[in-house]
């Protein structure tokens, strides 16, 4: 029984560790996601000269849509992009460190003229790349090392318990 009682505990934290991991993994498609939907915003603004309820009407990613980060764009008038855009942001699990750049980038959106919205999406878009490359140097390390810690734990607290 106590040996049962070891085993789930361990398995337990092995899937905790596990669960992780895979948030880690969401992270970086969604913050690949979020780059792919600033390179058609600029695509489109500054070469179709479309509008961004238009735009963001259009654009489908079905990396985004669990997170209702879309619908929240859709569904809005046009009239205060930058409150709206604060809102989708929180939607999304998202590193930390891609945050600011968006947060800069929503501050001005649909506020300025189109060259400067131009140059402000190729500058967030810049800024997250070097993001995106950064945490897809270590991710898969990362997640390694957090699954065989929290394995790890969970072994170290069924040897306490039995």
């Amino acid at each position: 029984m106590r040996l049962m009682g070891g085993l789930l505990t361990v398995a337990a934290f092995f899937l905790w560790g596990t669960s992780l991991a895979a948030k880690q993994k969401d992270s970086l498609a969604v913050l690949d996601a979020v780059l792919a939907l600033l390179r058609e915003l600029s695509a489109r603004l500054l070469h179709r000269r479309e509008g961004l309820r238009s735009i963001f009407a259009a654009y489908e990613d079905p990396r985004l849509a669990p997170y209702g980060f879309l619908e929240l764009l859709k569904s809005h008038d046009g009239r205060d992009y930058p409150s709206l855009w604060t809102s989708a942001l929180a939607l999304l699990p998202l590193p930390k460190e891609a945050l600011p750049p968006l947060r800069t980038l929503g501050s001005s959106l649909g506020r300025v003229s189109l060259e400067a919205q131009g140059e402000q999406l190729a500058l967030a878009i810049a800024l997250l790349e070097t993001v995106q490359r950064e945490l897809l140097a270590g991710a898969f390390q990362k997640r390694k090392s957090t699954v065989a810690l929290w394995t790890l734990g969970g072994l170290l607290a069924a040897l306490l318990l039995l």
